[in-house]
């Protein structure tokens, strides 16, 4: 069981950015949601096990429940703990 999920605030999308940075000449690493594989931009992330997850992608891969908590991983694929069992 995994209970480190823990919500981060994205560096891209808070406080004031350079001109830099939004011109892209300063293009730090994006984070990558490891469920859809999309770069995440919204303001906040979800991290598990050094894995970046957009909010919304962050569910049980069998019935879809939002993983808030706590979650199970098993095969690179998250599960709530009645279908992990």
């Amino acid at each position: 069981m995994l209970d480190g999920i823990k919500m981060e605030d994205h560096p891209l999308r808070s406080g004031p950015a350079t001109l830099g940075v939004l011109l892209g000449s300063e293009c730090p690493h994006q984070a990558v949601c490891e469920g859809c594989q999309r770069p995440i931009s919204d303001r906040f992330l979800m991290r598990v096990n050094e894995s970046s997850w957009h909010e919304e992608c962050l569910q049980c891969a069998v019935c879809q429940q939002a993983l808030t908590t706590s979650c199970y991983f098993r095969d690179r694929k998250l599960y709530c703990k009645q279908d992990y069992q």
